[in-house]
């Protein structure tokens, strides 16, 4: 019996007219259909195209700030500072084109060598000392015990304090009076008074002393950060070995953190040679230009003196300096290479 929906007739002699239509027809959706999806990755290209087009035209405001931010901030006052240090200028009367006359001034400015003095002694003073107090701390703090989270907030408050709050405090705390606070603990032990900030030798330490505690809690969370990206497997292995406490630390941990150690000593470094607020505060520059930077004699040459054209050559000399030892620091500390392999 024959297949329903097909007559005799076509089972023995071939499909009919109406099936062969059928069948073109078939052929010809499945034509449009092969078509339709051989344009459609096309299309979702163009639609990725748009909307990739569209997602970086939303980010272009955005980066505008940024660049509008850095030419009024930056990139204009660089340019400004470097033409005012070929005149001569006291921000009155119009500017003098002088020339070279300020950089040669710069070899024999007396004060100058001794502010470049200051600074650099300042930095070899202050540097490596954050850098080893910061890194103790961080140690210590970094344990899973109950209130460390409170210490190292603790810590890190100072970093976030007013420079000019801690200096007035800090002022008070080093009266050279000997009932000053500090001079009246030395008292009970048996040390003499100290003269601290008005003594030409004791002042430039006391405002090392200052800047690192007020500063030593940043660098504290950036070995933080460090400590924490070290593999805890290395440190079981390291115990596994027999090395407890602090030989841990010292064949393990502190290795371990050279990629740290590098961008912190770079950056503290660089801090230190544009030491200025705890200048002002404290000392003025004295006793007798002891604790003058170049950063704070820049701001005297500008606004004290008038002398805007050579305080601007001064500070492309102490641009000059940074770059010159962050590049000599970069080369012999290896920045930002390292890995835990």
């Amino acid at each position: 019996m024959p297949a329903r929906g097909y007559s005799r007739r076509t089972l023995c002699c071939g499909p009919s007219e109406p099936m062969r239509h059928g069948a073109r027809i078939a052929k010809r959706r499945l034509s449009v259909v092969t078509q339709l999806v051989t344009l459609k990755p096309n299309n979702k290209r163009a639609n990725r195209r748009g909307s990739s087009l569209k997602d970086q035209l939303s980010w272009y405001p955005f980066i505008l700030i940024n660049i509008v931010v850095f030419l009024v901030f930056t990139a204009v006052p660089f340019v400004l500072m470097i033409n005012y240090s070929f005149n001569q200028w006291d921000m009155l009367t119009p500017m003098k084109f002088t020339g070279l006359k300020n950089y040669v001034h710069l070899l024999d400015d007396q004060t100058l060598h001794i502010a470049l003095k200051n600074t650099v002694t300042y930095a070899l003073m202050q540097v490596p000392l954050q850098v080893a107090i910061s890194l103790l701390v961080a140690i210590l703090i970094n344990r899973p015990l109950r209130g460390m989270k409170l210490f190292r907030t603790l810590y890190f408050l100072p970093n976030v304090t007013s420079i000019t709050v801690l200096c007035l405090i800090f002022w008070r705390f080093l009266s050279p009076a000997p009932d000053g606070p500090v001079n009246y603990l030395l008292g009970l032990v048996g040390i003499r008074p100290q003269l601290w900030l008005v003594d030409v030798k004791e002042a430039l330490p006391s405002v090392v002393g200052v800047s690192i505690w007020q500063s030593f809690g940043y660098y504290m969370l950036l070995w933080l950060a460090g400590l924490k990206g070290i593999p805890a497997e290395l440190s079981d292995a390291a115990h596994v070995d027999g090395a407890d406490g602090w030989k841990e630390h010292w064949y393990v941990t502190i290795p371990l953190l050279r990629p740290t150690a590098a961008f912190i000593t770079v950056i503290s470094t660089i801090e230190a040679l544009q030491v200025f607020g705890s200048i002002y505060m404290l000392t003025g520059g004295g006793p007798v230009y002891a604790t003058t930077t170049v950063a704070y004699y820049i701001y005297q040459r500008a606004f004290t003196f008038s002398e805007m054209g050579y305080a601007c050559t001064v500070s492309i000399l102490l641009l000059v300096l940074i770059m010159a030892i962050t590049i000599i620091q970069g080369r012999y500390l290896h920045f930002g290479e390292g890995d835990y392999q």
